[in-house]
């Protein structure tokens, strides 16, 4: 991972500083700030072959891209920003949109655009333009339309595009190929493409909604009404369609769901700090509400009851 930092340079110096590392990170841009004092700024690039991913961290600034940066630097990528914190209005094409935590958007940089952010940080994929250009249907209307967690394709985009951030450069090339065509699927589709794509892509959906509904079930797994029913109307599916997405996994959604719920179980029961907590409030914190069912599950899955598996510190009992 390459880094770019302008704290450990004296403040004077941060700012001009920063406006280098946008261009040698990105491409030709020119941020405009009310630079005064401190001007702490970061960006951590990973690459996954040509796709570029970024976490970026500034402060408020405009950032513009415009006919004598095109000319001193005609690149043809598309950016893929999500936003993390603070808010951003982009405008590219004639629309001019207001950009919250949680929102993403894409920009393309063979035409003008700009970027008004408060103080900010954004989660950026750079794609080139060829990637993503065959899968839309109207790229010109693709641009600066804001894209949110709406349960729907957007989710689905959005997670995987927060799920880039977090793997491991190592992965192998295939790997990553895989995943960066999965990635253009799931823009496109989210931005309206075209018939071949989605023909094409409907496979990279369903596996982007299954990581997307673990994810939203990891978060939430201590809460009470979290059901199948619960699940199926964030995401806008069918209970029915929802157990056909994980059917083929291994065990059903509702397994993944005890299994994920009793790991939390077992961890807290081998957790030092947690000695004095009784078992039936380490159980109603995941979820088991009636210690009774709690105890035959736990006891079902790892051999020992609750209780004996705390006392033995879990020892020759599976993770």
């Amino acid at each position: 991972m390459r880094t770019w930092t302008t704290e450990d340079r004296p403040p004077a110096e941060q700012y001009p500083y920063w406006r280098e590392v946008l261009c040698e990170a990105f491409t030709a841009l020119d941020p405009v700030a009310e630079a005064v004092g401190r001007f702490e700024s970061r960006v951590a690039i990973k690459d996954m072959l040509d796709v570029t991913v970024s976490d970026v961290r500034s402060r408020a600034q405009t950032v513009f891209r415009r006919e004598r940066e095109i000319r001193r630097n005609p690149s043809e990528y598309f950016f893929a920003n999500l936003q993390l914190e603070g808010r951003c209005v982009v405008r590219q094409d004639g629309r001019e949109t207001l950009i919250r935590p949680g929102d993403f958007y894409i920009v393309d940089t063979t035409r003008r655009y700009d970027l008004a952010f408060d103080d900010w940080r954004i989660l950026c994929i750079r794609l080139p333009r060829h990637l993503l250009m065959p899968r839309l249907r109207a790229p010109r209307e693709a641009t600066a339309v804001r894209l949110h967690d709406d349960g729907a394709l957007g989710t689905v985009a959005g997670s995987y595009m927060r799920s880039l951030l977090h793997c491991s450069e190592a992965i192998p090339l295939a790997a990553q190929q895989s995943m960066v065509d999965t990635l253009g699927n799931l823009l496109s589709i989210a931005l309206g493409a075209t018939v071949d794509t989605r023909e094409r892509g409907r496979e990279a959906v369903r596996q982007g909604l299954r990581e997307s509904i673990d994810t939203y079930v990891a978060t939430r797994i201590a809460d009470p009404d979290l059901s199948v029913n619960a699940v199926a109307a964030r995401f806008r599916i069918s209970p029915r369609y929802l157990h056909k997405l994980f059917e083929d996994q291994g065990p059903s959604f509702s397994q993944r769901v005890l299994a994920l719920r009793l790991e939390r179980c077992r961890h807290d029961l081998l957790d030092p700090t947690q000695a004095g907590t009784p078992i039936s409030r380490i159980a109603d914190r995941w979820g088991f509400h009636e210690l009774s069912s709690f105890c035959r599950v736990f006891q079902k899955r790892y051999g020992l009851s609750a209780g004996e598996f705390r006392r033995g510190g879990g020892g020759g009992v599976p993770g």
